[in-house]
């Protein structure tokens, strides 16, 4: 009785022990089938600038803080690869499609306006690479800025001056000369001057009375000269364009302050969206979705930790964060504008039609 007993007990322990190896082994294979895919990844952020700039710096301090957001905790590396004013990098990484998710690329906006003027260097559609998004605050409002010793308190007097104003730039195509430009159009009576090196070198003439004015976004000089605004050497003249934080001073004109025609209206829109972006995040076209759509989370999750915002603050960088979907947008805007306004560009960056 006992023999017969035991029999069926045996076999019973035996499918136990059978179906708890079968469970662990259908347990394990779950796991590893829904294991995060960046786990135990590598992702490179390649910067299209040299190290040690603004680009590189900003890149590294995402680096530091990106993996926390990402399922998996990847490894991030940041490697530079400049040349063309990070053209190299833009078109480089573009063509590696499809993408795996696996590699980031930052880029100026600067590079994007070649792409939208035709310049044949430029081997990628802004279109169709896919937006992170945009970690800096933008370049607004671009400011005009003059001497504080000159006798120049409206536009009517700008206008009306008997002597161009004398304001710096790096050479044509350059920043600061597009917007000197555009004033021009504006009917206001400004010469820009060509062959400074940088925004030091564009001040130290302004010192020497050398030059009278200069066009700078409104945090750079706030932030890297703020005090020859406190001394009265520098005061913002017209400020154009306006973004979230990116507000015009109280006080200083405006677009609105002058009457502008209809093509006037649609250039000035044009720069304001090229000046709106600054520092753009990328991954190569053909990134599946999935890996698309967590790293784009985790780009804005990343730049809102109070770590991230705290480490920037640290090192003087003001942080405002467009989505992916904003820069496409942006970008959207830009590619839309009519021929004459792209003609009109072309000719400030010194192209031919």
């Amino acid at each position: 009785m006992n023999r017969q007993s035991g029999a069926p007990t045996r076999i019973t322990l035996f499918a136990l022990a059978v179906a708890l190896c079968i469970g662990s082994h259908l347990g394990a294979t779950a796991h590893g089938a829904t294991a995060p895919f960046y786990e135990g990844k590598t992702v490179k952020i390649i910067v299209g600038l040299s190290p040690g700039g603004g680009f590189d710096t900003f890149a590294r301090m995402l680096a530091r803080h990106l993996p926390q957001y990402i399922p998996g905790n990847p490894r991030f590396i940041v490697q530079n690869m400049p040349g063309a004013g990070s053209l190299v990098a833009a078109n480089r990484i573009y063509a590696e499609q499809p993408g795996d998710g696996l590699t980031i690329v930052n880029f100026a906006t600067g590079i994007v306006l070649q792409a939208l003027m035709g310049d044949p260097a430029v081997k990628f559609d802004p279109m169709k690479y896919m937006w992170l998004g945009d970690p800096s605050l933008p370049a607004l409002p671009r400011v005009l800025w003059v001497r504080g010793d000159l006798p120049i308190r409206t536009l009517a007097d700008l206008k009306n001056r008997k002597e161009p104003l004398a304001v710096g730039a790096t050479g044509v195509g350059q920043s600061a000369a597009i917007m000197g430009e555009f004033e021009r159009t504006l009917g206001l009576n400004v010469k820009v001057v060509f062959g400074y090196k940088g925004s030091t070198g564009i001040l130290a003439a302004l010192e020497r009375k050398e030059l009278e004015g200069m066009n700078l976004s409104l945090h750079f000089v706030q932030d890297r000269y703020g005090h020859l605004i406190e001394n009265g050497t520098l005061r913002p003249f017209l400020a154009i364009g306006t973004g979230p934080g990116a507000e015009a001073p109280a006080g200083v004109a405006t677009l609105k302050d002058l009457t502008l025609s209809s093509d006037q209206r649609k250039l000035a829109d044009f720069l304001i969206q090229s000046w709106s972006i600054l520092r753009l995040y990328a991954i190569p076209p053909g990134t599946p979705p999935d890996r698309f759509n967590v790293l784009q989370e985790a780009f804005l999750k990343a730049l809102a930790s109070p770590k991230f915002i705290s480490e920037a603050k640290r090192q003087g960088i003001r942080v405002a964060p467009r989505s992916g979907k904003e820069v496409a947008r942006i970008i959207g805007l830009m590619t839309g504008a009519p021929p004459e306004i792209v003609d009109q560009y072309r000719k400030f960056l010194g192209m031919k039609k």
